[in-house]
């Protein structure tokens, strides 16, 4: 999972990045509210964390634009301002929660879990399609069939994953860097192609009937062998 942390406290944001990153989170910062969000837009990220008070552009306003343009990403408002009037001003332009500093960060990962849930970012410990099942815990692959498993790196995961969830959909070279490196990312179209190849080795590996077909000019579609 992708997480975009909106927070212009350098020392907050780095700590926030390092444990959702030791929780198996992609993390992306931004530290004012312009480039968070158009970061937000782009509709990469499965939850974020947004600050109230942000240079550039407030919090609130970011949220209210985002909600009138038809982002629906999952938004928890972290900020100082604890009074109720601004507590229901969040929830009212739309955040999923709001947590006042200071925080635990167990109570931030707790809150986190219910949002994203309460979207169905997180549904089950493990999502799958035709013979194919990926544990996103432990990113391990498995061919239901044979029970045969292989463990994936890292990217591996994150372009079954995506294209588990848009199975039997096109997904254009772009999302899939966008998805894997950020929004800002310089990587190039090859490295999507290079782990595109280690993926389709490790479909082989457990002899699954599920395989990635490439769009010519396009990108990619997960698919079964006999579609």
């Amino acid at each position: 999972m992708r997480v975009l942390i909106i927070e212009d406290e350098a020392g907050l944001a780095d700590v926030l990045k390092a444990e959702f990153e030791d929780a198996n989170f992609d993390a992306d910062t931004a530290d004012n509210g312009m480039d968070g969000y158009y970061m937000g837009m782009s509709d990469i990220y499965d939850v974020i964390i947004l600050d109230g008070m942000l240079p550039e552009m407030d919090g609130y306003d970011i949220l209210s634009k985002w909600r009138s343009q038809g982002v629906s990403t999952p938004v928890l408002m972290l900020t100082a301002r604890s009074e109720l009037g601004d507590k229901l001003k969040g929830l009212d332009l739309g955040a999923d929660d709001y947590l006042t500093k200071p925080f635990e960060m167990e109570e931030l990962f707790a809150r986190v879990r219910v949002i994203t849930r309460r979207q169905g970012k997180v549904e089950t410990k493990q999502i799958g399609f035709g013979d194919i099942s990926l544990d996103i815990r432990t990113c391990i692959l498995c061919n239901r069939q044979t029970g045969v498993e292989v463990q994936l790196g890292k990217k591996e995961y994150q372009i079954l994953e995506f294209m588990i969830k848009n199975k039997r959909q096109i997904v254009t070279r772009e999302q899939i860097a966008e998805k894997l490196w950020g929004y800002d990312s310089e990587a190039e179209y090859n490295n999507v192609e290079v782990y595109i190849s280690f993926t389709r080795r490790k479909l082989k590996f457990i002899a699954s009937n599920v395989r990635i077909k490439s769009i010519r000019g396009i990108g990619y579609r997960l698919e079964m062998a006999d579609d």
